[in-house]
C-alpha cells in the first residue's frame, strides 16, 4: 500500500508541480544531498509553480528499517508507524508545545501488510540557519556578552523542551538552527530551532533520560568554540529555576554523561 499525507494547503501546490503519488516524490529530481547512511538520506529540491511561486524543501527518505525502529514507533505511539510518520508526529508535539523545529509539508509511506518498506517525510526549509554554519561564520568575531546571551538562551530552550517531558535523543550542535535577530532595546536575541527527530521521546518522566540529552550536547561542544566556563553556563542557565540544583554536582553529573558518549564517539568535526 502507498499512501501521501499533507499539511493543509500543500497537496495542491504539489498537483500543480506534476507530484502526486509516492514514487513522484520519492524520486524527485534533487539539487543536493546533505547527508546519507545505509537506511536513510537526506536531500534538498526547490520547485517553481507556473504562478512563480518557489519553494525550497528538504527530504528524509527512508530505506527498510530496523526492526528495533518499528519497535521504537510502537512504545512511542502505541502502534507501528512509518519512520516518516513518526517524525511528522514528533514535529507536531514539539510545535504544540511551542517548540521551533522543521515544518511538515507531507510524508508517504510503502508498506507490506502494515509493515514499512520505504517512506519520505518533507519540511519547508527553515529561515535560520545550523548552529555549526553560524559559529564558523561568526563566533570569533562576537562580543563576549553576546556569546554569553547566546548560551543562555540555549540553556533555557533546552529546559523549555524537557519540562514539557521531550527527549531529544540526538541533541548535538549540528541539530540544532539559529536565527539571530534585534530587541526592540537593540539587543541581540537568539531563537532557536531543532531537528533530526526520528529518536525523539514524549512523556518522559524520568530525569536522568533528559539529562542524558544535556551530555550529548556537552559532548559535541568542541573547544574550538566553547570553553570551561560557556559549557558550565548552559548548565546554570539551564537549571535557572530549580532552587534544589547544586550546580558543582550538576555540573559533574553531566561532565560523566558527556564522557561516556566520548568514549564511544569522537565528536562530529565542524
Amino acid at each position: 500500500m502507498e499512501r501521501v499525507f499533507f499539511a493543509d494547503g500543500w497537496s495542491d501546490y504539489f498537483k500543480n508541480c506534476g507530484i502526486s503519488s509516492f514514487d513522484d516524490f520519492f524520486h524527485i529530481t534533487h539539487d543536493g544531498q546533505v547527508n546519507k547512511n545505509t537506511k536513510r538520506d537526506v536531500r534538498f529540491f526547490t520547485l517553481n509553480q507556473k504562478s512563480g511561486s518557489e519553494h525550497t524543501f528538504f527530504m528524509k527518505r527512508f530505506f527498510s528499517p530496523h526492526f528495533k525502529d518499528m519497535l521504537f514507533t510502537l512504545n512511542q505511539f502505541g502502534r507501528i508507524c512509518s519512520q516518516a510518520r513518526c517524525e511528522w508526529n514528533n514535529a507536531a508535539i514539539l510545535l504544540k508545545n511551542g517548540t521551533q523545529t522543521y515544518l511538515p509539508v507531507c510524508f508517504g509511506e510503502k508498506t507490506i501488510l502494515g509493515i514499512e518498506t520505504k517512506s519520505f517525510f518533507i519540511t519547508q526549509k527553515l529561515d535560520s540557519i545550523c548552529l555549526t554554519d553560524f559559529l564558523s561564520q561568526k563566533w570569533h568575531q562576537m562580543q563576549a556578552g553576546d556569546k554569553d546571551e547566546l548560551i543562555v538562551s540555549l540553556g533555557r530552550f533546552f529546559q523549555k523542551i524537557h519540562k514539557a517531558a521531550i527527549s531529544l535523543e540526538d541533541l548535538y550542535v549540528w541539530h540544532i538552527f539559529i536565527k539571530e535577530s534585534k530587541a526592540k532595546n537593540g539587543d541581540i536575541k537568539y531563537d532557536f530551532a531543532v531537528i533530526d527527530l526520528h529518536r525523539m521521546k514524549h512523556n518522559v518522566k524520568n530525569e536522568r533520560k533528559l539529562l542524558s540529552n544535556l551530555g550529548r550536547f556537552h559532548h559535541s561542544m568542541t573547544d574550538t568554540y566553547f570553553d570551561d566556563r560557556l559549557r558550565r553556563l548552559l548548565l546554570e542557565s539551564y537549571a535557572h529555576t530549580d532552587a534544589r540544583t547544586d550546580m558543582g554536582t550538576f555540573v559533574d553529573d553531566i561532565k560523566k554523561l558527556s564522557d561516556k558518549v566520548s568514549a564511544k564517539r569522537n565528536p562530529k568535526p565542524y
